[in-house]
């Protein structure tokens, strides 16, 4: 006659999971004056507005996890998002063996069960965060953008004010509320 056992097992899992998603573009620049007059006017809009010098490049870390960097040189801007969530779960199976043999391989099959379910739970959660920083940074891109055609704009104006210096005597110089620019020289 043979005795029933009954198995149960638990199994955890507890994991630090880390996402990023980033996407790259470049700035238009005009080449107005030569490179290097360029690129400290592009350095010094983008100090202005929190970015900072670190060789050629200008780089800003966000509260919100976002990291926006600008090659000086290339005119490369990359962001990057990131997040971190710790993920932890916990399951437990039970099953019934008969024989004093199966007792070992039924409990190695029910732990191995207990660690693919944590395994799929652990990469719905990586999903989900993968999910909720693509959307941050999607979301942040928008304001980005609008940012960083002000600094091409007040880069190019600057350059344009500097060329115009060089080629006369500067008269007037009008900027309009719609962006617009209105160098006046007498040469």
């Amino acid at each position: 006659m043979s005795r029933a056992y009954r198995i149960s097992v638990k199994e955890s899992l507890s994991r630090q999971v880390r996402v990023e998603d980033g996407v790259s573009s470049s700035l238009e620049l005009l080449p107005i004056l030569e490179a290097e007059r360029m690129r400290e006017l592009l350095a010094e809009a983008l100090s202005a507005r929190g970015f900072v010098r670190d060789g050629q490049r200008a780089v800003r870390k966000e509260a919100s996890g976002i990291t926006v960097e600008i090659g000086l040189e290339s005119g490369e801007v990359t962001v990057v998002a990131e997040g971190h969530r710790r993920v932890e779960a916990e399951t437990r199976r039970s099953g019934m063996a008969t024989e004093q043999e199966s007792v070992v391989a039924k409990e190695a099959g029910l732990r191995e069960a207990a660690r693919a379910q944590l395994e799929v739970e652990a990469a719905a959660e990586e999903a989900s965060l993968q999910k909720e920083v693509t959307e941050r940074l999607e979301g942040h891109l928008r304001a980005l953008r609008e940012e960083l055609d002000g600094v091409v704009n007040r880069v190019t104006a600057e350059a344009l004010k500097q060329r115009a210096a060089e080629l006369g005597e500067v008269q007037a110089v009008r900027e309009g509320a719609d962006g617009s620019l209105t160098i006046t020289v007498k040469v």
